[in-house]
């Protein structure tokens, strides 16, 4: 009887310790999954306070940045929800009110920024930095947009300004490479990119003025080109008739009629 009780007793503690093993397993698998869910959440706000710094670089739209801070808002909930430390929560109410503050000064006073102003990128080390910032700006609207939280309209409206600006950025990098073909005698290069980005301006429906300038640009720039061109092949033509003079000239006085002394 007594190492009946003494068996059951041992069972129930080893119940007891594997139920407490699973429940602290249980317990470390969510507070790591909440870790990491609390991490992305982190990393999206610093994603986009980092795209935001380039407002002043980039002409952000009032959709765009309302788009941007909701993103915020909606990442700092989710952290507000998951989150068990009180001062990490006050710190995230915070940065919540804040964003809810910007969010209202936007909806009640913004400034459209000027489309055909454009700063232009000073390098191509810059341009590329502009290029992947518009590249991250549409991957985050794309997310936004099949989350549910950007209607189709809206999206493709962003969308398309953003690939713009991507056109934009090319087009000044582009435009720099044709003038140094250009100023290098390399007329055959610099007609290429002209021709392939004329191509490219002419099909657009919906260029602004700064597109429209620029077109004027390189369809003047490739008239000159063009001129350049032929005075090179003129040249080039000159400078065989020369030789082939010369030949002549020589052959001639090689074979002419010796005189007799």
């Amino acid at each position: 009887m007594l190492y009946t009780i003494i068996f059951i007793l041992v069972g129930l503690l080893l119940f007891v310790l594997i139920g407490y093993n699973i429940i602290q397993q249980y317990r470390q698998k969510i507070d790591t999954e909440r870790r990491l869910a609390t991490s992305k959440q982190r990393a999206i706000i610093a994603e986009v306070d980092e795209l935001l710094l380039q407002a002043t670089n980039m002409p952000f739209s009032q959709s765009l940045l309302l788009i941007l801070q909701h993103r915020i808002k909606n990442a700092l909930i989710f952290m507000l929800k998951t989150s068990s430390e009180r001062s990490v929560s006050v710190a995230i109410q915070n940065h919540l009110s804040n964003t809810n503050l910007q969010i209202k000064e936007l909806q009640k006073s913004y400034t459209p920024p000027d489309e055909s102003i454009f700063k232009t990128p000073q390098s191509d080390r810059e341009a590329l930095v502009l290029l992947q910032i518009a590249k991250k700006i549409r991957a985050v609207l794309r997310s936004e947009h099949a989350k549910g939280k950007v209607s189709t309209q809206n999206f493709v409206v962003e969308d398309r300004r953003l690939e713009m600006m991507q056109l934009k950025i090319n087009i000044e990098n582009s435009l720099k490479k044709i003038y140094d073909s250009k100023n290098s005698h390399q007329y055959g290069s610099a007609n290429q990119m002209i021709n392939k980005l004329i191509i490219i301006l002419s099909s657009m429906a919906d260029k602004d003025s700064y597109l429209s300038s620029k077109e004027t640009q390189l369809i003047k720039l490739r008239s000159e080109i063009k001129k350049a061109l032929h005075e090179k092949n003129d040249k080039k033509l000159q400078e065989i008739k020369e030789r082939e003079a010369e030949k002549k000239n020589d052959i001639d006085f090689i074979f002419q009629e010796k005189k007799k002394w």
